[in-house]
């Protein structure tokens, strides 16, 4: 997370001009993910948001890169939690879900799976957690983990196993989530 972190930083900041000169307003993580999700306060925006409105998004994950490193898909769920609370936005307007196929899995493993698989713990673990308790929905594509020899009992607890991806992301977009390309 420290690279994924000092990366992002290092980008808004070389890139000049008005967003160096706001690189001080960027949280680095919080309110709601502690490990994750780095954004900025934008205290002059004008594009509204209705009174109470509820977010419903969902992504699809598909990449992990680095075994040794946390997944960077997962920063930008927890991004989303960040910055819509630190702009005001309640917990509970708040809904993310995630339907995870690709080598994603590896994230959502437990410490003992992964340790089997990679030597070392789960370098996800922590911020899979933090969603979780902020709420996110975890559906892995079953079809994946089968071809890959992952038990639902290796998953992280929480963590749901689908019968496929084409399945879950009918049902999470059949329940009111929108697609989040990024």
């Amino acid at each position: 997370m420290l690279r994924y972190r000092s990366l992002l930083l290092a980008a808004l900041l070389l890139s000049g001009g008005a967003v160096g000169a706001q690189a001080s307003s960027l949280q680095m993580s919080g309110p709601l993910i502690p490990s994750g999700g780095p954004s900025f306060q934008v205290p002059d925006a004008t594009f509204p948001i209705p009174t109470g409105h509820v977010f419903r998004v969902l992504w699809t994950l598909n990449q992990h890169g680095d075994s040794s490193q946390v997944n960077a898909q997962m920063g930008t769920i927890a991004r989303f939690f960040n910055l819509h609370a630190r702009h005001g936005i309640a917990k509970e307007n708040l809904r993310a879900a995630a339907v995870v196929n690709g080598n994603a899995w590896m994230a959502l493993l437990t410490d003992e799976a992964y340790q089997r698989r990679y030597g070392r713990p789960n370098p996800s673990k922590t911020l899979v957690q933090e969603l979780l308790a902020a709420g996110t929905r975890f559906a892995v594509c079953g079809q994946t983990a089968l071809s890959m020899g992952v038990r639902s009992e290796e998953l992280l607890p929480g963590v749901q196993m689908a019968i496929s991806a084409m399945t879950a992301l009918n049902v999470f977009s059949a329940d009111g989530y929108r697609l989040q390309t990024w």
